[in-house]
């Protein structure tokens, strides 16, 4: 069933009624507004200069932020409404509802909670067609919700152990575009039991989870395991571990591939040798092949570092976010991540099959005076279970601050991707380089100029483009 988007923003306003239900706590209502003048010399992103068609497009942001602390609910929530006018052609005008809200509510203090989150937005319905972010450009976009509901009960059993019993609910919903078989509901059961502060040489722990995906197109899949973890506290700082357990899973695989129900174990290390440095590392086996594992971070003075590795069994909706982008109100540019970079998703294909993921985040982030910077590279390995293929993408992000005035900023960021998909033997490269400068005018207001070139190389005819634009926009919060 199709979704209205003020239905769905009135639904998601349901969250502001869960923290209503608390008399305390302080509410902070943010409303905003900005007008942005863009001109793009390929707004149809052609991949011939004949082709291409240039045009000057108005857009008009309005929207709030809401944000809740204190008594028994925390709340955040924004809404957008994105209106795009183009003077070449009329026929492209268009408006885009997005939304994105979270709560957490005591239900019982210490014991039982429910955490509660609601958004729309737009995405690409295809991750090699370009960067999703302001939606200015045409091409294949799916309007999706997704709605979630997750309550969760904490208990202590005094110094002997901890557990928490979490289920969780959550709808996706494509509103358009072709994809709505891809349209999933979902329930996830998961529960955990760890030693207490009475087991100080020899700790362990006890998880189950259980996680069913349903699907329009009648795809199911479910995913199921339970692990046993014993530790060894050699010192405070290092310990070693060993896990074990079993998993069943269901899912519609090849005929080739790896029988998905099996036992499987771990083995590692954690070694903390400052407050500042962290390792986490591990090797084991699963029914698909050996596994390892890898968290770390260590911070410098003016910079941290991060790595990541990871390899998971992992289906559709358990990996979908909602890409869509709200422009800082205060400067114009695009919302960055708590590292300073531009917030962008990788996804896999919209296909409801299980697949294997192997991927490895590495980022630096880091600020000294008046520059700001960060760096961030990614590779991932999606082995699908059916006979789709294997899919490999890899990325990389970099983004520069340079304050250079008490209220002016200069920025500088750019992104790659490049992905490589068996089942249509498609090689991509997309590029995307931004040069901005804002200005704070006053209390409230600001004003903002960008340039951005963004590019696509492919294996494959009439899927380059290329594409320059620039942008000027005044915010205004109140």
């Amino acid at each position: 069933m199709r979704i209205k988007p003020f239905g769905t923003l009135l639904g998601s306003l349901a969250l502001v009624h869960v923290g209503a239900a608390a008399q305390a706590g302080s509410w902070d209502l943010t409303p905003r507004v900005s007008v942005s003048q863009t001109y793009t010399d390929n707004v149809n992103l052609a991949p011939r200069s004949e082709d291409k068609e240039s045009d000057s497009v108005s857009q008009l942001n309005t929207g709030f932020s809401l944000q809740r602390s204190g008594g028994r609910t925390d709340l955040s929530l924004g809404y957008n409404l994105q209106s795009l006018a183009y003077w070449e052609d009329d026929g492209r005008n268009t408006v885009y509802h997005q939304f994105a809200g979270t709560s957490t509510t005591t239900l019982i203090r210490e014991t039982l909670f429910l955490d509660a989150s609601a958004s729309y937005g737009q995405q690409l319905r295809d991750s090699r067609d370009g960067f999703a972010g302001d939606n200015i450009s045409t091409g294949a976009r799916s309007d999706v919700a997704r709605y979630s509901l997750s309550p969760y009960w904490r208990q202590g059993f005094g110094s002997f152990a901890t557990g928490e019993l979490r289920y969780t609910w959550d709808k996706v919903d494509y509103q358009s575009g072709g994809i709505t078989s891809n349209n999933s509901e979902n329930q996830r059961i998961q529960a955990t039991l760890d030693s207490g502060p009475r087991f100080t040489t020899v700790g362990w722990a006890l998880s189950y989870s259980w996680d069913k995906s349903a699907y329009d197109d009648g795809t199911d899949v479910t995913l199921e395991s339970l692990e046993a973890l014993v530790r060894l506290n050699i010192s405070p700082q290092f310990s070693v571990y060993a896990a074990g357990g079993d998993e069943r899973n269901r899912y519609n695989r090849a005929a080739e591939a790896a029988d998905p129900d099996d036992t499987f174990w771990r083995a590692g290390f954690t070694w903390l040798p400052g407050p500042r440095t962290s390792l986490d590392a591990f090797y084991g086996e699963r029914f698909f092949d050996d596994t390892y594992g890898l968290t770390f971070s260590h911070r410098f003075r003016h910079a941290t570092w991060q790595v990541n590795y990871s390899e998971s069994l992992a289906s559709l909706n358990r990996v979908e976010f909602v890409p869509f982008l709200i422009v800082d109100g205060q400067t114009g540019l695009p919302v960055v991540d708590d590292d300073g970079f531009p917030i962008f998703f990788l996804f896999p294909e919209l296909v409801p099959d299980a697949y294997i993921s192997k991927r490895l985040n590495i980022s630096v982030s880091g600020q000294r005076s008046k520059l700001s910077w960060g760096l961030a590279a990614a590779r991932e390995e999606r082995l699908y279970q059916t006979d789709r293929g294997d899919q490999e993408i890899n990325s990389f992000s970099a983004n520069l601050g340079w304050r250079v005035a008490p209220r002016t900023q200069a920025t500088l960021s750019s992104q790659w991707q490049r992905s490589d998909y068996d089942l249509d033997n498609r090689k991509d490269d997309l590029w995307n380089v931004g040069l901005g400068l804002s200005r704070t005018l006053g209390a409230n207001t600001s004003a903002a100029i960008e340039y951005r070139y963004q590019e696509r190389d492919s294996n494959q005819d009439d899927f380059d483009y290329q594409e320059n634009r620039i942008t000027a926009t005044l915010s205004r919060t109140f």
